[in-house]
């Protein structure tokens, strides 16, 4: 029964059948005071070679149970991470050397689609033909070298840049980092982890700036469109309103986000922790 009790710490469809067997061993009362989460409260004795048995049992099912738990933590902080990861407005990719794809989120699916320099592509990030993408597996080699057994010893490897030309659009830039894969240095898989965001995609909603700023629609319209790159006579024409009301939007959320320049308010709003993408609908 000890066996099949360590078994189930790490199988958790299999612990009512050992709930069972406790309960066969020990009596039903005994059982369901040995598998509360408080422990052995309430126990009362078996007689005879069953209280042997259930002093030598007592020590296995409380490791049981600590190792269950520690496995349903581990489990709910994987669940939680995976979660964020997707719920990110930026790109996060992880590779091994040979760039085969070992976990992408959300939104790589989107910036790495069919007009980028790099591609997600099954399980691998295909690259194009630039100088640049040729830069980008020199990068990921030497991040995930450099987590190899042979070279934990030597000093740690900042994070790389790289800055990657698309045709019609601004450059895309990214990041690379060693980064160890499900556990420590002794257990985990060395890979790299790539994290990239679009600069031309504004991830702030208008309703986001409206709720950080108190800005009122139009003014949350104006700024959003100033941080994709758009002039003023550009936003005055998509609204369909003067150059000079557009101005005086602008003015007030100067007052109202402490800013005094278009740069300033560019700047807030791309560094706004609000990057968070919309949720998935249910159903």
């Amino acid at each position: 029964m000890i066996g099949r009790l360590y078994d189930a710490a790490l199988h958790e469809d299999h612990w009512p059948g050992v709930c069972a067997d406790v309960a066969a061993a020990f009596g039903a009362s005994n059982a369901a005071a040995l598998l509360q989460p408080a422990g052995a409260g309430g126990v009362v004795a078996c007689g005879g070679r069953s209280d042997g048995l259930l002093t030598a049992f007592l020590p296995h099912l409380e490791r049981a149970q600590q190792l269950r738990s520690r496995l349903a933590h581990n489990e709910m902080a994987e669940r939680c991470s995976v979660a964020a990861l997707d719920a990110l407005a930026t790109a996060v990719v992880l590779l091994d050397a040979g760039l085969t794809v070992l976990y992408a989120n959300g939104a790589a699916g989107t910036l790495f689609g069919a007009e980028a320099p790099l591609q997600l592509r099954g399980a691998r990030l295909a690259q194009g033909g630039s100088r640049g993408a040729q830069t980008l597996a020199h990068m990921v080699r030497r991040a995930v070298r450099c987590l190899e057994p042979d070279t934990l010893s030597g000093p740690a490897q900042a994070p790389q840049s790289l800055c990657l030309p698309r045709s019609g659009h601004l450059p895309l830039t990214l990041s690379v980092a060693p980064f160890m894969l499900g556990g420590g240095c002794a257990e985990g898989t060395p890979c790299a982890i790539i994290m990239a965001r679009d600069p031309e995609t504004v991830t702030a909603s208008a309703e986001v700036l409206q709720q950080l700023f108190q800005l009122t629609p139009a003014e949350a319209a104006v700024s959003r469109a100033l941080a994709g790159g758009a002039s003023l006579e550009d936003i005055a024409a998509a609204t369909g309103v003067s150059v000079n009301t557009v101005k005086t939007h602008l003015h007030r959320v100067y007052g109202k986000t402490a800013t005094r320049r278009q740069g300033e308010l560019i700047a807030l709003i791309h560094g706004s922790t609000a990057t968070l993408l919309p949720p998935h609908p249910v159903g």
